[in-house]
């Protein structure tokens, strides 16, 4: 087919829709497809190389000429800027939306771009990358894996696991390090040489490097900055366990991070919220959210329980291989077929 894969955001920018949307398009390319990407997110001024066609903010003519063209349109959360003629001239083109996050503001509540979001529904066929998301869609929506890149996120033979907890995302509130940094505190007046490294970037980096000098643990965290793929996958496969502390404002609807540590042997203990159980399964802990207390127990428990960790990781495969490339494509491949009768 000719698939038109709409990503609102992508490369040069970085984010989980645009890996999502870059492993998408390139697996479906293998498959015998040929995907054009169209993409609001401005080049960095060099030329485009990959197995598919990129085009950077398409004028009016360009857009309807490239839905036009396409057999199936594919849009990584819905985007009225791309996909507006979907709805105006090409009412019974396939057209299937995948949604990455709640449409809704990040406290719950609906403006008039959700609300009008919402509405117009009714119109692609919806999927949702987990049930929990599904459930706060206006339409019916159906569950589809996201994928994560099995070639970079493995176990890497001789990288030693030195390392104890490790946080990876946004140094923001939403992303819970500081309640992370405060079950740490208490983390190591059992276990004094327990190690933290915080991976990530954002505008809470200095008030969190003060909250651990505050606590007192501030020589056992490590805060190692941004990391690209391939250096985080390193780092996870240095690690005996993910924390993934999130707050529900707004709910985390699918995080890849999970996923991406237990392929690198790494175990996570996550927040009970959003779409979290799902990306955890059965191979990791959940605790309730913003738990300081119940989150240091579970990680004392885990750090002087190997044997634990071992059960807990002999469920990963298991878990992960849905999330697998050929997995995913197998998924959309089923989807799209399903659209088009």
């Amino acid at each position: 087919m000719k698939i038109l894969l709409c990503s609102y955001a992508f490369a040069p920018s970085l984010g989980g829709i645009e890996t999502v949307s870059q492993l998408l398009a390139e697996i479906l390319v293998q498959r015998g497809h040929d995907v054009t990407l169209v993409t609001s997110t401005p080049g960095n001024g060099g030329e485009e190389k990959g197995s598919f066609s990129v085009v950077r903010r398409p004028g009016i003519r360009r857009l309807i000429s490239e839905i036009s063209r396409a057999d199936l349109v594919l849009q990584s959360n819905i985007s009225l800027q791309l996909g507006w003629p979907l709805w105006v001239f090409y009412l019974h083109k396939p057209f299937v939306v995948v949604h990455h996050t709640p449409i809704a503001r990040p406290d719950g509540t609906f403006a008039w771009q959700d609300r009008l979001k919402r509405g117009l529904l009714w119109r692609p066929y919806c999927l949702s990358v987990s049930n929990f998301l599904a459930g706060t869609m206006s339409a019916k929506s159906q569950w589809i894996p996201i994928p994560y890149n099995s070639t970079v996120f493995r176990k890497i033979p001789g990288v030693q696991r030195s390392g104890d907890l490790l946080f990876v995302g946004r140094l923001v509130s939403a992303k819970g390090a500081d309640i992370l940094l405060r079950a740490f505190e208490k983390v190591l007046k059992g276990r004094p040489q327990s190690t933290l490294s915080i991976v990530g970037s954002g505008p809470e980096r200095e008030s969190l490097e003060q909250l651990a000098g505050a606590l007192g643990v501030a020589q056992n965290v490590s805060f190692l900055g941004p990391k690209g793929a391939g250096e985080l996958a390193q780092v996870m496969n240095g690690h005996k366990i993910l924390v993934v502390p999130s707050r529900s404002r707004p709910p985390e609807a699918f995080p890849a991070v999970p996923v991406e540590a237990l392929a690198c042997g790494c175990v996570p203990v996550a927040s009970r919220m959003g779409g979290l159980p799902e990306s955890v399964g059965e191979a990791g802990v959940l605790f309730e959210e913003g738990n300081v207390e119940e989150l240091s127990r579970i990680l004392l428990h885990l750090l002087d329980s190997p044997d634990q960790i071992d059960t807990y990781l002999a469920k990963a495969e298991s878990h992960i291989r849905q999330f697998q490339l050929d997995a995913v494509a197998d998924a959309y491949e089923f989807h799209f077929a399903a659209c088009r009768r």
